[in-house]
C-alpha cells in the first residue's frame, strides 16, 4: 500500500533567531513560531491528513499540535524523529562553532553532500547515523500504522540530511525555513521516494 507523508519543519524558537544549536535540547516555540504553526492549518486544510507525528522534543510537539487544531487527527511522537543530535557544539552559536572548530570543519557539518555525511564533532551524531535513526523510525511508522496520509513535524538539519539521503543526485542544497513542507511517498516494493519540490 502506498502512504504519503508530507514532512515539515517546527516553528521558530528563540534559538533559531541567535542561530543558536539545539539538537536536542527541549527549546519551546516563540510567538513567531507559534503564528508559523498556525500557518500550516490551512495548508493541512487543504491537505488533510490521518495522523500527525512528530518528534518528542516541545519544540516540534507544539507545532505539530498548532497544525492539527482544525482537524485533529490522533497524534503520535517518537525520538526517533528528534534533530541530529550535536555532542559538543550543542547550545553554541554558529559563530562560536567556527571560531573554536573553524569554518572547514562547519562546511562539512552543514553540507548536503553525501562525501561528508561521515563527519561530526565530538560526542555528536553523524549524518549516517542521524539518517539511519530517522529512517528506520519512518519505516516501523509506514509499516506499524494504518494511514494513506500522514503528517510529520521534525527538525531542520534532519530533515535537510534525510531528503538528501534519497536525492544524492541533488547538486543544490534545500531549502529548510521554518514550518516549510515537503512531501515524500512510500510504499513496500519501492520504499521511500521523494520529489525536490517545497509544498508550503
Amino acid at each position: 500500500m502506498r502512504k504519503t507523508i508530507y514532512l515539515f519543519r517546527h516553528g521558530q524558537t528563540d534559538w533559531n533567531l541567535l542561530r543558536r544549536m539545539q539538537g536536542h535540547s527541549d527549546i519551546p516555540l516563540n510567538d513567531e513560531g507559534k503564528k508559523q504553526a498556525q500557518g500550516l492549518q490551512s495548508f493541512f486544510h487543504e491537505n488533510p491528513v490521518e495522523i500527525m507525528a512528530s518528534s518528542d522534543l516541545c519544540r516540534a510537539q507544539q507545532t505539530a499540535q498548532i497544525a492539527n487544531e482544525n482537524l485533529n487527527a490522533p497524534t503520535f511522537s517518537s525520538k526517533n524523529f528528534r534533530e541530529v543530535f550535536l555532542g559538543d557544539i550543542e547550545g553554541l552559536t554558529q559563530d562560536e562553532i567556527c571560531e573554536k572548530h573553524g569554518m572547514d570543519n562547519w562546511l562539512k557539518w552543514t553540507s548536503h553532500e553525501v562525501k561528508h555525511f561521515e563527519f561530526t564533532y565530538a560526542n555528536g551524531e553523524s549524518a549516517v547515523d542521524a539518517i539511519e535513526r530517522f529512517k528506520s523510525g519512518l519505516q516501523d511508522f509506514c509499516e506499524g500504522t494504518d494511514f494513506s496520509v500522514a503528517g510529520l513535524c521534525t527538525h531542520g538539519l534532519m530533515l535537510k540530511r534525510f531528503l538528501h539521503s534519497l536525492r544524492p543526485d541533488l547538486q543544490e542544497a534545500l531549502p529548510i525555513p521554518n514550518c516549510v513542507v515537503y512531501k515524500i511517498d512510500w510504499s513496500p516494493e519501492a520504499g521511500f521516494q521523494f520529489s525536490p519540490e517545497s509544498i508550503y
